[in-house]
């Protein structure tokens, strides 16, 4: 978060959906003004005041937005790799980006936005701006060092520090620096003029560090010891200040001599006196992640992570006037409430009906300022008769500051009682839209403010909309899919394939009437999922216990932190219902903090031989943990299967974020069913006419969220690929055997990416990784051909066709020498990455028609951004590909798969063994690149890679075998 104290706006960086709100706290009160969109997970932000620019750090798409704060247009400027922290040196007018993934920080010229870059240490965290002595200094957490740039020179010097240094503050005053060494439980504190240091013991990792320049004294917090460490700047002795639980962030009010301490845990703000070290306690949103102090407003602003909303606390205490307070208010009838001070700029009257008119007097603190209503510019005081209407009249007051830009907005709302009604004021009841627009399509039906429900269908091509909606009064509130938002204010919607709610909940002035509209964008493109009937089984009340456990690989739930209810689904099959208690996954989540993304699991085992099993997770608590340990994955293990569910699930997470006030009551369902029965007995027969053979239980997998409202089974999940298991009760060979999705309707089966790992007891358990769900069986075939006998690709292409990924031209023949088309590659593709065919999504290409054998696979290429087709339209099926060609469409492959695929800095190198590597395509460079060094593509000799040439079947083969090993789909 931060705060521009001459315009009283505040920037929120939302990491999660890839925006920031733009907040303003005016005479209405604190208002959203706008959401802009940025790059790819906005880290951290930072202001100019005097320029008004706003600087956003996007450490997944390693570059800064600049957004205007006047006209929120918005320009991009490249930075290096992962910016994560960033800092504004007003003065100068450059803003200095450390990146942590490139060990360099970028430094942005403020009036031409051209770039430089410094080296700095090992993974920069956080920068610090001294502006009077333009000095810069970065953290670098890994190297235990701080980088102290020069401004006017750019030279560098490196200094010391504790272990893991992670926070920076920097007393103008003194010019020393403290820095938080989070390993080390220490801060280092470096003389500004002579770089020597001094070492203080604090609390155990400490997080963050403020400095109180009118004292001199230093405040660091200690995110796991739950407590601030007080520094004396003059003799560096300390004293310890409890807190709330986590304190991860701090907020100095200097003239009231007030801390202000975020506690991430607890859920609260720890006031802490600086004078006395007396502490009060503050409830705040979930999760509060980030504070500002704003002194125009005398108020904290607190950024709840988890809550997605911020707190807004009025700072008590003596204010200090300014010259653009008032400094005095007073009316002819009535009483302001609250009682006039010069920090307070808004207020509320109550008088009786037969009050028509009243006069307002006002005096300025400052007798050169002046004072202004509605445009009408008055001296230093002013005694203003104004006329009453029944209800509400606003009357704001503007102080301006004499000779300078800063001015402050009064506003005072005087309610004139109805004559029938004489106890109550007059509030509008008005909580109907006026207007409801959308960037894309047209909902049915046609707008009009007395019809709630629209709806509205668009393309597949299409991922988002905004929605604009304006409020028949301007007194009235909305809230967008449970997110407070402005009146006539575009809000941003992703949008998921199949149906996506926008829920847009008014609230009339008079806190009592409301409306709810909701629009349901259907996207296309959307299959339909097999969702098997059950019986719906109620939720017992959870027992008090919990039972968590830690492990080297992350946390263990036991029995008592889930209640189980069994019984049979709709069809008479044994079913057991599961669901997980909210208390005990938080407690679970919170042991996973600070582990290694490899331990960071929650497993829970299911027993019993039931066919259904149905695991339910309460909602609120996912989506919270989606926020506070992303990395996570719940590991659900029965008997037979196991599944594997990332907790920051995108699609999942999309949907959570939509339920709105449903949220607290609804539950996400992991199902795993023991195919049985006439349907068993179907696949048996299918996979005997396909010529395999098939090994243990087949198993259904479903993810679906049921909440009061609505109930939705998902079922593609994106591009991300979810793992799950199952047991075979026997040693199975890896090169001789597949998981397979099995088509219910068709009986048709698919290679999905299955890896075997076989333990010393002799079971064999089959990784199967799919961006999606369905039903799944391991089948066990071998496959081959007899003109492959003695060709150099003879194991690879065997063990393709053997796991159902190439097919011979006849059942005895292979053709390795022929060419490939390339329909035929994207089709091989498709298969390896055991994606969907999509015949909808080849609609954009001209030279495709629904009826080819191939659309649905260039279909699901073009879905999948693997392709994109030529500068014409057209994709040209049937031509032979060339090999470069075949490098761009793996190379998107291997990262769509989640593979390495990063050559900044390398291109060169990779390619310089080629002699023949100015014949590659500016295209093709990087992709060429990165199958070369993913080991997946090679020359056809050692020198020369022969872009033009077309590759033939046997080098199609050996390329999918590499892909699918190099990102472990297969073994």
């Amino acid at each position: 978060m931060a705060l521009n104290p001459l315009t009283d706006r505040y920037y929120v960086a939302n990491v999660d959906s890839d925006n920031v709100t733009f907040m303003e706290d005016n005479e209405n009160g604190v208002v959203t003004l706008a959401t802009v969109a940025v790059g790819s997970t906005p880290y951290a932000v930072a202001v100019n005041p005097l320029t008004n620019k706003i600087y956003v750090a996007n450490v997944d798409s390693d570059n800064v937005t600049i957004i205007d704060g006047a006209t929120n247009s918005t320009a991009t400027v490249p930075a290096g790799t992962k910016p994560f922290a960033i800092a504004v040196n007003p003065v100068t007018n450059k803003i200095y980006i450390a990146n942590i993934g490139s060990n360099n920080v970028t430094v942005i010229d403020g009036d031409t936005n051209e770039t430089i870059t410094i080296a700095a240490g090992e993974s920069p965290f956080a920068v610090a701006v001294n502006s009077l002595t333009n000095k810069i200094y970065i953290a670098n957490v890994d190297s235990d060092n701080v980088t102290v740039i020069d401004g006017a020179s750019h030279m560098t010097v490196t200094v010391p520090a504790g272990a893991g240094p992670n926070a920076l503050a920097v007393n103008p005053l003194t010019g020393t620096i403290y820095v938080a060494n989070f390993y080390g439980n220490n801060v280092t504190a470096i003389d500004g003029t002579t770089g020597d240091t001094s070492t203080i013991p604090t609390g155990i990792t400490p997080n963050a560090v403020a400095v109180n320049e009118a004292t001199g004294k230093i405040y660091v917090a200690n995110d796991s010891s739950n407590n601030v460490t007080v520094i004396d700047g003059l003799n560096l002795s300390t004293s310890t200040v409890s807190t709330g639980m986590a304190p991860n962030a701090l907020a100095v009010h200097s003239a009231a001599n007030k801390i202000y301490v975020a506690n991430y845990d607890s859920h609260d703000v720890t006031v802490i006196d600086g004078v006395d070290h007396m502490t009060s306690t503050i409830a705040v949103g979930t999760n509060p992640i980030a504070l500002a102090f704003n002194s125009g407003t005398n108020k904290i602003y607190v950024a709840n992570f988890n809550s997605d909303d911020m707190t807004i606390i009025e700072v008590e205490g003596e204010h200090q006037a300014t010259n653009a307070d008032l400094g005095t208010l007073a009316l002819s009838a009535g009483s302001l409430s609250p009682a006039f001070a010069p920090n307070m700029t808004s207020y509320t009257v109550h008088v009786e009906h037969a009050i028509s008119q009243m006069t307002v007097t006002a005096s300025t603190y400052d007798p050169a300022a002046s004072l202004s209503v509605t445009g009408q510019v008055y001296g230093s005081s002013m005694s203003l008769p104004v006329d009453l209407q029944i209800g509400a009249n606003v009357l704001p007051i503007v102080v301006q500051e004499a000779g300078g830009t800063a001015s402050k907005t009064y506003t005072i709302t005087i309610y004139r009682a109805d004559a029938d009604n004489p106890e109550q004021p007059v509030r509008s009841s008005n909580a109907e839209l006026s207007q409801l627009m959308v960037s894309t399509g047209t909902f049915q039906p046609a707008f009009a403010p007395g019809t709630s429900a629209y709806t509205m269908d668009v393309g597949n091509a299409v991922s988002s909309v905004s929605v604009t909606a304006v409020t028949y009064d301007t007194a009235a509130t909305m809230r967008i899919n449970g997110q407070q938002h402005g009146s006539g204010i575009p809000f941003l919607i992703s949008l998921q394939t199949g149906s996506s709610l926008v829920s847009i909940a008014t609230t009339a002035e008079d806190g009592v009437s409301k409306r709810t509209y909701t629009l349901t964008v259907n996207r296309e493109g959307i299959g339909s999922p097999y969702n098997p009937d059950a019986s719906s089984t109620p939720i017992v009340s959870k027992p008090d216990s919990d039972d968590v456990a830690e492990g080297s690989n992350g946390v263990t739930l036991g029995s008592g932190a889930a209640t189980v209810t069994t019984g049979k689904s709709e069809t008479g099959k044994p079913m057991v219902t599961v669901m997980l208690h909210a208390d005990a996954l938080t407690k679970a989540f919170g042991k996973l903090a600070g582990k290694a993304t490899s331990a960071q699991t929650i497993s829970f085992a299911v027993t019993g031989t039931d066919a259904i099993r149905r695991v339910g997770i309460p909602a609120q608590a996912l989506k919270a943990a989606a926020g506070t340990t992303p990395n996570a994955v719940l590991s659900i293990k029965t008997g037979n299967a196991s599944y594997n569910l990332p907790i920051n699930l995108p699609t999942l997470t999309a949907i959570l974020e939509q339920l709105g006030d449903e949220l607290e009551h609804a539950a996400v369902y992991v199902t795993m069913e023991t195919v049985t029965g006439d349907t068993a007995g179907q696949i048996t027969e299918q996979a005997k006419k396909a010529g395999v053979r098939l090994i243990g239980d087949r198993i259904d997998f479903t993810l679906t969220v049921e909440a009061k409202e609505r109930n939705q089974t998902i079922s593609g999940f994106g591009h991300t690929y979810v793992t799950r298991s199952i047991r075979i009760a026997e040693t199975i060979d890896p090169a001789q055997a597949t998981a397979v999705m099995v088509d219910y309707h068709s009986g048709s089966m698919a290679f999905v990416p299955s890896f075997f790992i076989t333990t010393a007891g002799g079971e064999t358990f089959v990784t199967i990784l799919h961006p999606g769900n369905g039903l799944y069986a391991v089948v066990q075939s071998r496959k081959s051909f007899a003109d492959v006998h003695e060709h150099w690709a003879k194991s690879d292409v065997e063990l393709l066709a053997s796991k159902l990924i190439v097919n011979g031209k006849t059942e005895t023949s292979f053709a390795p020498e022929h060419d490939v088309t390339r329909a035929e590659f994207v089709s091989l593709i498709i298969r390896a990455l055991g994606l969907k065919e999509n015949k909808a999504d080849s609609k954009p290409l001209n030279d495709i028609a629904p009826s080819d054998w191939f659309a649905g696979a260039v279909g699901a290429a073009l879905q999948a951004q693997l392709i994109s087709g030529f500068d014409d339209g057209s994709f040209r099926p049937n031509e032979k590909i060339t090999r470069e060609q075949m490098a761009v469409i793996v190379a998107g492959a291997l990262s769509f798969a989640g593979g390495s695929a990063d050559v900044v800095g390398k291109q060169h190198s990779l390619l310089a063994a080629f002699e023949d590597k100015a014949e590659i395509n500016a295209w093709a460079k990087v992709p060429a690149a990165q199958v070369v060094q993913a080991g997946i593509m090679t020359g056809v000799t050692d020198n020369h890679f022969v872009p033009g040439q077309a590759a033939t079947r046997a080098e199609a083969a050996v390329v999918v075998k590499r892909l699918l090993q190099a990102v472990e789909f297969i073994n």
